[in-house]
């Protein structure tokens, strides 16, 4: 939440003299912005600035409870208010309104059904070392938490596409990609705009592909990149935010069959979070912690350092084995390898 504390609230805090109660409250503030959100407040303050009642009645409001919901994220940082009249600012703007090219609205359905239905389940996953659920087998249950998840990673993946697009190396003469659990397949789209002469296979579950991009030089193919054939002869294959949902046998056992579906010279990237690298400050620190977190609860996984990955490379047969940090891409690192020519 975009709320910062100021001296005297800081050192409140640094010294316990006030209970740590934003920690129990932050579950809150996500559904606040879901509430606006779907209720239209956010679009509507896109529009103009307004007051509480003039919102109430565009919006079919009780006019007492949208006070209440404007006051708080006025308080979280999502709204100003001067003269009585609420306006966004600029982090509600860029990140919650609808049309913004980069907008997270697609994804506050998936992290509110995560905080309340996957993030219960995290005693058990400390015990276990494992989820409560397996997350995959919650996507297929619950189509709801399924829709929202590959909307989220629609999202993002549209945000960062067009940036690891320009970081891939892509061998001379490439003709063939390969874009492993890619879904949406928007990673592979960037490359191909790049690209004329490539084409892409995406291979995913077929709840992935519902939605996936259309391409006339894409093709999506259903199935499991564990356990079906992944075919052959490819010059590139992607693995992006895939790495981080294994363990490290199936980890070594997918790069084992990415290793095989490649030619000699050919490219394998890993995009994805690298638990070593080097973070701006604390916040960005603990997120990352916090992520990690969330792949344990959600999908037994984790996130891994670079040199971990390095290590997994390795293992497959991989070499020349090189780190890329794209610009514009700032949540996903790449760890690029060649099979070797001979």
């Amino acid at each position: 939440m975009p709320l910062f504390y100021n001296a005297l609230e800081a050192a409140a805090h640094r010294l316990s003299i006030v209970p740590p109660m934003f920690d129990y409250f932050g579950a809150m503030g996500l559904h606040a912005i879901v509430a606006a959100a779907r209720t239209g407040l956010f679009d509507a303050l896109r529009e103009r600035p307004s007051t509480g009642a003039e919102l109430a009645t565009a919006l079919n409001l009780d006019p007492h409870a949208t006070g209440v919901l404007l006051r708080a994220l006025t308080g979280l940082g999502y709204l100003r208010v001067r003269a009585g009249r609420y306006r966004l600012t600029r982090t509600s703007r860029r990140w919650l309104t609808t049309g913004s090219p980069a907008s997270l609205l697609p994804g506050l359905a998936f992290w509110e059904r995560t905080a309340t239905t996957i993030w219960p389940g995290l005693e058990k996953a400390v015990r276990d070392g494992a989820p409560a659920t397996p997350f995959y087998a919650s996507l297929q249950n619950d189509p709801e938490l399924s829709r929202s998840f590959h909307a989220w990673t629609a999202a993002m993946a549209a945000r960062q596409a067009p940036a690891a697009a320009r970081a891939v190396p892509v061998p001379r003469g490439a003709r063939r990609l390969l874009d492993v659990g890619g879904g949406h397949g928007l990673f592979s789209l960037a490359l191909l705009r790049r690209r004329p002469r490539l084409r892409a296979t995406v291979i995913d579950l077929p709840d992935a592909l519902a939605s996936a991009a259309a391409h006339p030089r894409l093709t999506s193919r259903a199935g499991s990149f564990l356990e079906d054939d992944l075919g052959g002869g490819y010059d590139v294959v992607l693995l992006f935010n895939i790495v981080h949902g294994l363990n490290d046998e199936e980890a070594g056992l997918l790069l084992r069959r990415v290793a095989a579906a490649l030619r000699p010279g050919g490219v394998v990237v890993v995009g994805d979070q690298f638990g070593d690298s080097r973070m701006p400050g604390r916040a960005s620190r603990t997120l990352l912690h916090l992520l990690d977190l969330n792949y344990l609860v959600a999908v037994g996984g984790r996130v891994r350092g670079l040199d971990e990955v390095s290590v997994l490379l390795r293992a497959a047969g991989f070499g020349r084995i090189r780190h890329r940090r794209p610009l514009g891409s700032p949540t996903t690192e790449l760890a690029i390898a060649r099979k070797p020519h001979h």
